[in-house]
């Protein structure tokens, strides 16, 4: 592919498939702005239209936002730095959205500023953490661990600072961009750490937090190797009962962020292309499945190099068993033109295979067929693993680490609908302990729930093939017998489980003789559910208890 093929695809890939919210603005002369280009994602967030290309801010927003965006586009010509702010607005669907925007200016050959590229990030549901955060940072203000373990986990580095700037904590995070351990940071003014040329204004930006004006400003921070790395930090106010006793310094490392601000290319357009979304991995290929590119975070989240990734074959890093899964689904969303959303495994390097959930958007060429195909993967496996602990507690029984009910009528339902075609014969048995109430009455609830435990070890012990035992609760348990094809073979099953249970059950050196009753109902007729054999056997089970006590009673089918 030649290379100027692969800019132009590139950036028409990035400009129609990122959803995050892209301005290019012309810089005119006597310091006016209009709008030269905005992405897809504009038009659907905002209430702009393409017939606002061309026109100045307050042509197309309100007098007040026009004013607003003429003092932050006006700032960046001033200082020809690179500038970032927090804001909010309504969407389409009347929804207050929280945004973080980065002004980066365009320069000609001459060095005169042409463009103003705009990225915008919706934060909506980073704010709205950050103010249920504020107010349990109130609650805990009250408590000698006010902050602790909030800020442990929190992916930005947090600094605690005194009224006069002393650093007196921090959470892991500040440690590892800082370098430096936490005895060498206590104690010392947060402007020790912060760039030469970035201290009086770091300075102005903590007085001016007292007073009460809270807001980002980037600063350059000097890690312990000399490294500078720049920050966007705001000084958060501790108050207790009233009082502001000192600020937390949040820090968030923005190298990532300047670095992959875009692909610029000179020409009619003049703008440069905001390209990735720090917080996953971005991930293009070509209608041959081949990758074109692949963001630097990849190294983050799955441990792999983004140029190592791109030498390889198509699908490497999927398991096995999801290739062709995902494959079916890039074909279907490239043919169709729509978005294809999967879960599926991917090796990380050091972790081995872990759950991740890709969102594929095709991109068209101008002859409206599929070009590219623009990926973005993110790594679920820490929701995957609590969605597999649900799943496990709603079929397992928590003493006897048995099936529970739901598992069984669920397995036993499918193995019915099988025999329909197979005619394998099922048989169902339910069993409880005779006279166990006494063992409870007698010697407590927690003996009791140990002698339950190992009946029902070595009831499960009983069970081969297909077989299952699970627990229906208290002492009563149920057993799935496949391959029953006679009253006979079913009675060497149960002289097993008879077998098993003869030998006393020992609980903290009491020694418990047990006996069982049991009822079975086989070969159901065509119709019968899997909820009626289980009453039938439930009824034959009261039988056998009336008739002998240690015995068991077949229902007639």
């Amino acid at each position: 592919m030649e290379k100027e093929t692969t800019s132009l695809s590139f950036m028409r890939i990035l400009m129609e498939g990122i959803k995050e919210m892209v301005f290019v603005v012309k810089v005119n002369e006597a310091e006016s702005f209009t709008y030269d280009f905005f992405n897809q994602a504009v038009l659907e967030k905002t209430g702009l239209t393409p017939d606002s290309i061309g026109k100045p801010f307050n042509e197309v927003c309100s007098e007040e936002m026009a004013t607003f965006l003429y003092e932050k586009y006006k700032e960046v010509i001033e200082t020809k730095k690179k500038t970032s702010y927090e804001d909010s607005f309504y969407s389409k669907e009347n929804r207050l959205l929280y945004s973080e925007t980065l002004l980066t200016p365009l320069y000609d050959e001459t060095g005169k500023c042409t463009h103003i590229v705009s990225l915008v990030k919706d934060i909506t549901n980073e704010k709205r953490a950050k103010l249920e955060s504020a107010e349990i940072h109130d609650r805990l203000a009250e408590s000698s661990a006010r902050y602790q373990s909030l800020f442990d986990s929190n992916a930005s580095a947090i600094f605690t600072l005194d009224f006069n700037g002393r650093i007196i904590g921090g959470n892991s995070a500040s440690l590892e961009l800082s370098g430096y351990v936490r005895e060498e940071l206590l104690e010392e003014n947060f402007v020790r750490f912060v760039s030469v040329e970035d201290q009086n204004r770091a300075k102005e930006h903590f007085q001016l937090s007292k007073l009460g004006e809270m807001r980002d400003e980037r600063l350059q921070l000097a890690n312990k190797s000399g490294q500078l790395i720049s920050c966007l930090v705001k000084f958060i106010p501790i108050n207790v009962k009233g009082i502001i006793t000192g600020f937390y310094m949040s820090t968030k490392d923005m190298t990532e962020l300047d670095e992959i601000s875009g692909l610029y290319k000179a020409g009619e357009e003049n703008f440069q292309i905001i390209a990735e979304n720090v917080h996953d991995v971005i991930v293009l290929m070509d209608q041959h499945r081949q990758y074109l590119y692949v963001s630097p975070s990849s190294e983050n989240i799955f441990g792999f190099k983004a140029d190592a990734i791109v030498q390889k074959e198509a699908y490497y890093q999927i398991h096995a068993d999801d290739i062709k899964r995902v494959g079916s689904s890039f074909d279907h969303a490239a043919k169709n033109s729509i978005t294809f959303r999967e879960q599926l495994r991917l090796m990380h390097k050091n972790r081995g295979w872990i759950w991740t959930e890709v969102a594929g958007t095709p991109v068209l060429g101008k002859d409206n067929k599929f070009n590219h195909m623009v990926i973005v993967a993110r790594d679920i496996s820490i929701q995957k693993e609590y969605e597999n602990q649900l799943k496990h507690f709603a079929y397992i029984d928590t003493l006897t680490e048995l099936p529970n009910r739901r598992y069984f009528q669920e397995y036993a339902t499918k193995r019915l609908e099988m025999d329909k075609e197979s005619r394998e014969k099922l048989a169902v048995l339910i069993l409880d302990i005779d006279d166990f109430k006494q063992i409870n009455d007698q010697w407590g609830h927690e003996v009791g729930d140990a002698v339950i435990q190992e009946f029902g070890h070595r009831l499960n012990r009983c069970m081969y093939g297909e077989n299952i035992a699970a627990r229906l609760g208290g002492d009563e348990f149920i057993v799935l017998l496949t391959e029953a094809e006679s009253k006979e073979k079913v009675t060497k099953i149960t002289d097993v489980i008879y077998q098993a249970m003869k030998t006393p059950i020992n609980v903290q050196e009491l020694f418990f003789e047990i006996s069982i009753s049991m009822g079975i109902t086989m070969t159901p007729e065509e119709g019968v559910s899997i909820s009626t054999m289980m009453k039938r056997a439930d009824l034959a089970m009261y039988k056998a208890k009336r008739q002998e006590k240690n015995s068991f009673h077949v229902s007639p089918a």
